[in-house]
């Protein structure tokens, strides 16, 4: 039985016959399902890699933070190595220090006929004192002594005898001058030459004399106390 119905044209009635599937509605349907699940996957692919991304730049910047991090570590630890070392040197300085401070002498400093003794040194002053000319023809006295280094170090005869020994003539403190003649050479090395602990040196000192009649007096030190003695050493210059 032909249920065409007398109104439908051909066309018609086999566009009401068409599987829905081939339908453009339903093709377009599709068409736009597939677009957004394909424009869905990109999106979520994109976002992925981004993030994957964004992941391994964080990875790369807590490496350069820990590396720095190591770094500062490392220069803090020789800081403190530096730090150390300071403290230990600035330590035995101080212990230097308080050693010399907290240092006791048995003999701090005596005069007897003489003999001018320390626990450091010792000034031995021959009886050879005169009077002489100095490198400018002005009146000198030389004293001509036998030093003795006790100490653990060098030491500068000069040096010793200029801190702990004082000469004066009419309460006026007399001043080295440069020694002339046969005595010059004497003179130049007590002034300049290093005596190595327990060695003996033949040494002499020259000062300036302003008046060749007054007599002069020499004092010693206490090296403890840096007092001078009670006893001194006159000269007589007449």
């Amino acid at each position: 039985m032909d249920n065409q119905k007398p109104t439908m044209t051909r066309g018609q009635y086999r566009k009401q016959r068409t599987p829905f599937y081939k339908k453009a509605p339903f093709i377009i349907t599709l068409v736009v399902i597939l677009i957004a699940i394909i424009a869905g996957i990109i999106y979520w692919s994109v976002g992925n890699t981004h993030k994957k991304n964004a992941e391994n730049n964080s990875n790369r910047v807590e490496n350069v933070q820990s590396n720095k991090s190591t770094k500062k570590k490392n220069s803090g630890t020789k800081s403190a190595a530096s730090q150390k070392v300071a403290k230990e040197d600035s330590k035995e300085k101080s212990d230097d220090k308080k050693t010399d401070k907290k240092k006791t002498y048995s003999n701090p400093g005596s005069y007897n006929n003489l003999d001018y003794k320390t626990d450091d040194f010792e000034f031995k002053i021959g009886n050879d004192v005169k009077l002489v000319k100095d490198s400018t023809g002005n009146s000198a006295l030389l004293i001509q002594y036998t030093y003795t280094n006790k100490s653990k170090k060098n030491q500068i005869p000069q040096k010793v005898q200029y801190a702990n020994m004082i000469l004066k003539q009419n309460d006026k403190e007399l001043v080295p001058t440069g020694g002339d003649g046969d005595y010059s050479e004497l003179v130049s090395k007590s002034n300049m030459g290093e005596v190595i602990p327990g060695a003996t040196f033949e040494g002499a000192l020259l000062v300036q004399v302003p008046d060749a009649n007054a007599d002069v007096n020499m004092y010693f030190k206490n090296i403890q106390t840096g007092q001078y003695l009670n006893t001194m050493q006159p000269f007589k210059l007449s």
